[in-house]
């Protein structure tokens, strides 16, 4: 606790400061980052669009004497998903700030599957026509995107409270994930790509790139190579020791790889494989949630040249070599 407090106080003294926004799935909540600078202010990552989201940027806006249209000058995204992305366009409205997002980031949050490619999908990978009727697709509407979206440049510097964070793509999580980070004073604001206590989900839904996974323990082994002494995350505790959490990752991933390699038996379908990994009972969502991850799983081991993936009338199916 003390060393969060450190890193609490330590942010604060560069003009950050963490607006914590409550969600209604499994994170309980999501860091949102309010960053002052000669009297402007920037916001990283806004969360939902939900009633509670609006409450809780009220709130903040009021605890630090913000005037959002006056003082609110740009708006930084470090990645699409909903818990990060979908008030974006909400603040942008009430700041009239440019919402700024990369490109990999921009392309994937507008075209995501229609319903038709979302349903063939998920029956490719085996699921039961029955649940796949109970999910809806994952469609950021054109009504809910922010108007003016500007390209987040990686390696470029912006000015976030009174230092400068160099602009890192860290893709897995996502496509095109944005990590911000500043050498000086090694600090990492570090979105849902590296956090301390939840292990960072990395799965495939039939967009963006096949093979998340391989691009996420890349950057995980790049990340090695930094000097972080704060971590700023989009879930959990803020941290310091950021190299022995990357290395504690790696060893998980290493072992799931393991696991999820184990547990193919015969011919069977990313569905299959998947129901292997969730209890008995699991909720539609969760067998959804556990798929898109079977799904980065496998397309590692295919890559890797662990198992065969191939067709078998409308499904993909995988058998070990």
């Amino acid at each position: 606790m003390q060393l969060i407090n450190e890193g609490i106080e330590k942010m604060k003294g560069y003009g950050i400061y963490q607006v914590t926004i409550p969600l209604p799935f499994w994170n309980d909540n999501v860091h949102c980052y309010l960053a002052r600078r000669e009297g402007k202010w920037t916001i990283i990552d806004t969360a939902m669009n939900r009633n509670e989201t609006r409450l809780a940027w009220e709130a903040a806006f009021n605890k630090y004497s913000i005037e959002p249209l006056r003082d609110v000058e740009r708006i930084l995204i470090t990645h699409h998903h909903p818990d990060h992305f979908e008030y974006a366009r909400e603040l942008q409205q009430q700041t009239g700030a440019n919402v700024f997002l990369s490109e990999k980031e921009q392309a994937v949050a507008q075209n995501n599957l229609d319903a038709e490619s979302f349903s063939r999908f998920y029956l490719t990978a085996g699921m039961p026509q029955k649940l796949v009727k109970q999910l809806q697709p994952v469609n950021t509407s054109a009504n809910r995107f922010p108007k003016n979206v500007c390209i987040i440049e990686t390696n470029r510097l912006y000015p976030i409270g009174e230092l400068l964070f160099e602009a890192i793509q860290m893709p897995g999580h996502s496509d095109g994930h944005i990590c911000f980070y500043n050498s000086e004073e090694q600090i990492l604001l570090s979105g849902d790509h590296l956090t301390r206590e939840t292990i960072p989900y990395i799965s495939y839904h039939g967009y963006g790139n096949k093979n998340p996974l391989s691009m996420y323990l890349e950057t995980l082994k790049t990340m090695q190579l930094m000097e972080i002494s704060l971590v700023l995350p989009g879930h959990g505790p803020i941290f310091m020791d950021a190299q022995e959490r990357i290395n504690e990752l790696l060893h998980h991933y290493e072992e799931r790889i393991g696991f999820v390699l184990e547990k193919i038996t015969g011919e069977m379908s990313a569905y299959q494989v998947s129901n292997t990994l969730v209890p008995i009972g699991s909720s539609v969502l969760e067998k959804w949630i556990a798929l898109g991850e079977t799904n980065a799983y496998l397309s590692y081991l295919v890559a890797k040249g662990e198992i065969r993936e191939y067709k078998d009338g409308l499904q993909n199916k995988y058998v070990r070599l």
